[in-house]
């Protein structure tokens, strides 16, 4: 026997055991490493394939509620300088209802993609499960 090399014990069951010096012996064999390696690439694969028909949230480089505020502030600043404008512009803002009430929409469908329940959008929107259902669950 070489000294610095591992060789297996008598028994091909058990570790491995290292000739040397340090007297440090290997806490499995080359088969049953490699048995434990398989092992770990089939849960690694299983997990791997259970994340795969889940949608991945996109990294935000502005955070949601600060983008919804700023939101909120066009609209109200819109509303004044229509307040001081022409009738047209008045018309031209209540257009944004209607794309408002789209964007909520959008918004909903995607909560619900990303498995988000009624209730929890309910609850979102002030309302109850059916009554969240009802406005928008039906498009």
């Amino acid at each position: 026997m070489e000294r610095g090399r591992l060789t297996p014990s008598d028994d091909t069951s058990g570790p491995a055991r290292e000739v040397g010096d340090s007297g440090v012996k290997a806490a499995l064999t080359p088969a049953q490493l490699r048995k434990k390696v398989d092992q770990q690439a089939k849960t690694i694969e299983k997990l791997r394939s259970a994340l795969a028909g889940r949608p991945k949230r996109r990294r935000r480089d502005v955070e949601t509620m600060d983008y919804v505020k700023a939101a909120e502030r066009f609209i109200l600043g819109a509303g004044r300088r229509v307040g001081e404008g022409d009738e047209y512009e008045l018309g031209a803002l209540l257009q944004l209802q209607g794309t408002l009430e789209a964007a909520i929409a959008t918004a909903v469908a995607g909560q619900r993609g990303y498995g988000k329940s009624w209730a929890a959008i309910g609850l979102a929107a002030g309302t109850s499960k059916e009554a969240a259902w009802q406005r928008w669950g039906k498009a």
